[in-house]
């Protein structure tokens, strides 16, 4: 315990600690792209908002943009199947998978579930839904044929329901058959007291509710799919699994006005699935989804659209999910003219405009598809210059202009709040603009480009690489949505949407993208070693873009080349439309995938690494400049205790390693120590000298070539003998890796800089190279200066290399100036963009690696602070970044600023940490396995209706051992592309991939939030006035939360989000920063009652009275007493944990970590068998809160270890 306290280090100031929580704060704000599994679609004509349900259970309203509200339902396995719009109230109605339904309120800038009610049994599966005009009910429509009215005021079932048998009396003796399902309800227009109700297996039936029997009953021959009125309320139609439609007249009732339409028959077709009768000032229009020959198209996904003699099929590369049309202002929004058809895809949202002569497509401002072509890599660029932000949307423009209509979007519900109206802003300034861009490359070699400045993530141009290649196997950039003017077709289809799941060519796929703002200069780089130079234009070009050619492993003789073959480029002139244009392009040989990649705009430098080494271009003269082959020319080891070889055999290498596990940590130290000579005595190759030795006995080989520099650096020092150093019990020994050709020889990281590796007296331009096995080679450049630049080649050699102990992979690596802020990018001080270089003091480098950062003095290399991940939490760095976190103090008129380095760990974790200190000063579980929305849906459970993965349903799997471990393999390639994905942005946000479809957007920057600031304006006394009756059961609920409110405090920690609310919902309550690794110290942040909520954040609140009287049956009363006896006996035991009673009749044992003092009670119930560990006040009495915030905190593997204590009772 001792050594423990001496090893925990000095706490920080209190003032520290407020200064922290001003700067650090974690927080999920915002998603982007598009929702991942869509299942339902629904629209509000009054207010004109959009509604989205997915099948993780999540709904998301959308309105103008900037507009949005999330909401998650407690069940995240359940998909949301059905939403229901209340007009021109802010609330709606969602059905899930499970049955039940939910009620939804728009409060302020929240969605919020006030209630809920769930119907049981087979028979009452919900089928079809269909709101009052008067909306006072919904009418739920069942599997079991009869139809239940829900009263939306008190969410509870009505006493009044329409028997199927009843409906069934006035049916002829010939049809009185077992209808099926109820598949659709349809109120009558101009009726409101009938509805027409239509049987899944063709019966149809206008229904009089206020006489009640059938005015009419209609009989098709065919399964019956929809149904859908005209607006004069005399005749609907009504469509079948068949492909046809037929019209119906209200008053006959023996067969439809024509014969069934079938219209692209004769021959078998699909079922029309949704049918849409529209009147115009012309011709109506009709749209139905479906109906394609099966023959020729079943595999087509389209959507046809009629008006008169017009007729297009719109053709979608995914299935449909829903469609509805909005209707021309000042028309029924329900039956009036459509100018805008919606239509819900599974991988997107396409918009058609139908005022336009050829129905083109509109722009989205929000859910566009990020996974048009799957995202293989992203860059966040802030402060973008005014001019390349212009020629960006100006190119962008150009790109789409014969693709999308000019018209404005139509979904414009909500209202933007603006910083006056919130308070935070008093004077009339308007707030400065910012310009950032989010890079992300996709599998098809394109490269596109996104307004990330506000809410909604919008497109603005498309940079495509496949027109700079010929092949078979590559096409043209051939866009969507551009019709093929062939007349003879039929049906007429025309390709929509940007989705695009097929890729030309995988050696298109970007792998790494560099965009330098300042020069308007973009690097892209291949999966097939193709590296692409591209500057911004404004006009269109015509010219030979210059290929030159680099083999990184020439100088490894009968090294062969088994992968794919290199891309061919073309040859000749190319055209370059306006954007960015491309002016090189680098060829490595082999052709790897490219792993690295850094550009220096202003040396004219760019760099690439590959799996087999890397290679240094001047694209300002097309040239080659330098080669690295990082492979193993002999694939041995050195001696003694270095990584073992892949040629010793497993009986060899695990006898060593049970030798190893047989000496004492401190034996091996010893013998190290002991054995060790002065450093100039260590062992040399190709000139290269051992010339610094970390402390705690971790040697780090720095080797200096004496040839290229000159001698010994004067101002290296020589390392001594450390003296012996206690090792701390919390540290976990890493075992050194093996040296492997297929993995070690990566170049991970490339990394350009000015700065001391000669001398103290000049800084000189460097690259520096970390590789997979733990090394970091450092080169020194000359550039020309002036007009020699053009005329003079640029040199580099290699200068210096480091070696690290455990060979773990360094995957960045990051200069520092004299006060510890990262050098800025090229050209940044030249613009006034960035503050002078500090050189008054020497400048640091920070060598990240997969277990642990390390800070060295340039240009000693002589260690100045470590910080080890792996060895005291177990986890590894998968990304890294520097942010710059501000506040305004209250006391100064400027803000205060730090860098800070951020770091990703593989298990979800970010961490900030100070520098050059390396001190912990936020710690976030950011990623979590329930957050990412792929194959699995966080924890998959097995249910009655049979368990799904990825489309298939329990059987397609052998035995559950091999259903578990596909389950545990689909969730781990989730969760590790959701951390692989993750991008850091100066200004300490974060995206990352929350699915294939979906960026999430995280901040850990208590200052700079990017969250929907939003609400709804409703007209006074819209929504219905509760009863007393309510008002009495929600005091009866809110009786109940606060019962269970320590049970849900639980689920909130440190730095993490509460496990209650969804992955969609937005962070509460302002959460105090972790300090320096340790946090017993912080106190929890207590949400007043009245501070405002996040989106979709409220506790779900359960009405439980939703059972009618017509429902109780004898089972019901059964679970009914049962329920009560149980609810008593749970009372009881809460009694008795009060009394603090320690009887108990068996013995358990637990275990639990001691963080805070103060006495500890131990309680125990002969009922539950489980023993309760509280710790006390200071008054003595149990502070629940203290117990949650214990409970609820991760602290480091190691320290649990040491500290756990077993109680025996």
């Amino acid at each position: 315990m001792l050594k423990f306290i001496r090893g925990k280090g000095q706490q920080p100031s209190a003032e520290r600690q407020k200064l922290q929580r001003e700067l650090f704060a974690f927080r999920k704000t915002v998603q982007h792209g598009f929702p991942n599994k869509p299942t339902s679609l629904a629209w509000d004509p009054a207010l004109r908002l959009l509604a989205v349900g997915t099948a993780s259970g999540a709904i998301k309203i959308f309105g103008k943009p900037g507009v949005e509200f999330y909401g998650q339902h407690s069940n995240h396995e359940s998909a949301v199947t059905k939403i229901v719009f209340v007009p021109n109230e802010g609330r709606l109605v969602s059905l899930c998978d499970d049955n039940s339904l939910h009620l939804w309120e728009v409060n302020g800038s929240i969605l919020e579930e006030v209630k809920e009610h769930s119907l049981e049994g087979k028979l009452k599966k919900i089928s079809a839904l269909c709101l009052e005009s008067a909306r006072e009910h919904l009418l739920l429509g069942t599997e079991g044929g009869n139809i239940y009215l829900l009263n939306l005021k008190t969410f509870n079932m009505s006493e009044t329901i329409i028997y199927q048998d009843v409906v069934m009396q006035n049916v002829p003796e010939d049809y009185k058959i077992n209808p099926g399902a109820v598949e659709a309800i349809a109120e009558q227009p101009g009726c409101p007291d009938k509805i027409l109700i239509g049987y899944n297996r063709g019966l149809m039936v206008l229904w009089d509710r206020k006489a009640p029997g059938a005015d009419q009953t209609y009989i098709s021959s065919q399964q019956l799919e929809s149904i859908c009125w005209h607006k004069s309320g005399s005749r609907f139609t009504s469509s079948h699994n068949d492909g046809s439609y037929a019209v119906w007249d209200v008053g006959v009732g023996e067969k439809p006005l024509e014969e069934p339409n079938t219209i692209y028959g004769p021959f078998p077709c699909k079922a029309v699935t949704k049918f849409l009768w529209r009147q115009s000032k012309g011709d109506d229009y009709i749209l139905f989804a479906g109906g394609m020959p099966r023959a020729s198209y079943s595999d087509r996904h389209a959507i046809t659209v009629q008006q008169g003699k017009k007729h297009v099929v719109f053709d979608f590369t995914s299935k449909i999910v829903d469609f509805f049309t909005i209707a021309i202002e000042g028309e029924d929004p329900e039956f009036g003219e459509p100018d805008t058809l919606i239509v819900l895809l599974e991988e997107e949202l396409v918009a058609i405009d139908l005022l336009s002569e050829d129905w083109k497509m509109l722009s989205l401002p929000y859910l566009v598809s990020l996974h048009a072509s799957a995202v293989t890599c992203s860059q966040h660029i802030s402060n973008v210059p005014v001019q390349l932000w212009e020629d960006i949307i100006s190119a962008g423009k150009k790109q789409v202009q014969d693709l999308y209509s000019s018209r404005e979007w139509p979904i414009t519900g909500g209202v933007i709040l603006s910083e006056k109206e919130n308070g935070k802003e008093d004077n009339n300034e308007e707030p400065e603009v910012t310009r950032n861009l989010l890079l992300t490359g996709h599998e098809d070699g394109t490269v596109r480009f996104w307004n990330a400045s506000g809410i909604a993530l919008q497109p603005l141009y498309k940079f495509a690489s496949a027109g700079l290649f010929s092949g078979d196997e590559i096409g043209g950039d051939g866009s969507n949505g551009v019709a093929d003017d062939d007349e003879e077709e039929w049906p007429p289809f025309r390709k929509v949407g940007t989705f695009d799941p097929y890729s030309d060519d995988p050696r298109l796929a970007v792998k790494k993208v560099v965009l330098c703002p300042l020069t308007g200069t973009l690097v892209v780089a291949g999966t097939a070693g193709s590296v692409i130079v591209a500057k911004i234009g404004s006009e269109q070009v015509e010219k030979e873009v210059k290929v030159t050619t680099m083999n990184v492993v020439s100088d490894r003789d009968g090294f062969v080349w088994k992968g794919h073959d290199q891309l061919t480029p073309r040859s000749g002139n190319i055209s370059l439309p306006p954007g960015f244009q491309s002016s090189a392009i680098l060829q490595l040989h082999p052709p790897a995938a490219v792993t690295a990649l850094v550009l220096h705009s202003e040396w004219g430098l760019a760099a690439a690494g590959t799996a087999h080494g890397l290679a240094l271009f001047d694209f300002v003269r097309h040239k080659g400049v330098l080669t690295k082959c990082t492979l193993n020319p002999n694939d041995l080891s050195g001696a003694g205790d270095a990584p073992i070889s892949r040629r010793k055999s497993f009986k060899k290498s695990l006898r060593e390693s049970f030798r190893r596990l047989r000496k004492g940590r401190s034996t091996r130290h010893a013998d190290k120590r002991g054995t060790g000579t002065s450093p100039t005595a260590e062992k040399k190759r190709d000139g290269l000298e051992f010339v610094v030795e970390d402390d705690e006995g971790e040697e780090e080989e720095v080797m200096e070539k004496q040839d290229s520099i000159g001698g010994g650096d004067a101002s290296t020092p020589s390392s001594a003998p450390l003296s012996p150093v206690e090792p701390k019990p919390v540290e976990r020994q890493v075992e050194a890796r093996p040296v492997d050709d297929g993995q070690g020889s990566m170049v991970r990281c490339l990394y350009f800089a000015r700065t001391y590796i000669i001398s103290v007296q000049s800084m000189t331009p460097t690259l520096w190279a970390g590789t997979n096995n733990g090394t970091v080679f450092v080169f020194t450049i000359t550039v020309p200066g002036g007009q020699k630049r053009t005329e003079e080649d640029v040199s580099c050699q290699l200068g210096k290399e480091i070696q690290l102990k455990h060979r773990a992979p360094v995957i960045s690596v990051s200069i520092l100036d004299g006060a510890s802020v990262p050098l800025p990018d090229p050209l940044e001080v030249e613009r006034g963009l960035a503050k002078q270089v500090d050189t008054g003091t020497p400048h640091r480098v920070v060598i990240c690696s997969e277990e642990q950062f390390k800070i060295f003095t340039l240009p000693s290399l002589k260690p100045f602070c470590k910080f080890k991940l792996t060895a005291h939490e177990g986890s590894r760095v998968r990304r890294v970044g520097f942010a710059s976190f501000s506040t305004s103090r209250p006391d100064s008129s400027t803000q205060y600023t730090e860098s800070c380095l951020l770091c990703l760990t593989n298990l979800g974790d970010c961490i900030v940490l100070s520098v050059p200190e390396l001190r912990r000063q936020l710690n976030a579980a950011v990623i979590r396995r329930e957050d990412i929305n792929d194959s699995v849906l966080g924890e998959t459970k097995r249910g009655d209706q049979g368990l799904k993965i990825s489309g298939r349903e329990e059987g397609g799997l052998q035995n559950t051992q091999e259903r578990d471990k596909y389950e545990y393999f689909e969730e781990e390639c989730s969760f590790e592309n959701g951390i692989s994905s993750l991008t850091f942005t100066k200004n300490g946000e974060a995206f990352y991939l929350h699915s294939s479809s979906e960026l999430q957007r995280i901040t850990l920057s208590a200052s700079t939030i990017t969250q929907p600031r939003c609400c709804l304006e409703l007209p006074e006394g819209a929504r219905p006035k509760a009863t007393e009756t309510d008002e009495e059961d929600m005091e009866d609920e809110d009786d109940d939360e606060e019962g269970d409110e320590e049970k849900g405090d639980e689920g909130k920690i440190e730095g993490r989000e509460s496990a209650a609310p969804s992955p969609t919902a937005q962070e509460v309550q302002a959460i105090p920063p972790t300090v320096n690794g340790d946090t017993d110290h912080a106190e929890p942040i207590i949400q007043e009652p009245d501070e405002p909520k996040e989106n979709g954040t409220e506790e779900d609140r359960h009405d439980m009275s939703a059972l009618s009287v017509g429902d109780i049956t004898i089972d019901s009363v059964k679970d009914h007493l049962m329920t009560s006896s149980e609810e008593n006996r749970i009372t009881e035991i809460k009694n008795e944990r009060l009394e603090f009673s320690t009887r108990t009749e068996t013995q358990s044992v637990v275990k639990t970590t001691v963080i805070s003092s103060g006495t500890t009670v131990v309680n125990s119930t002969n009922s539950s068998n489980i023993a309760v560990v509280e710790p006390t006040s200071a008054d003595g009495q149990p502070s629940s809160q203290t117990l949650n915030e214990i409970s609820s905190r991760k602290a480091p593997l190691a320290k649990m270890e040491d500290l756990e204590i077993e109680i025996t009772m």
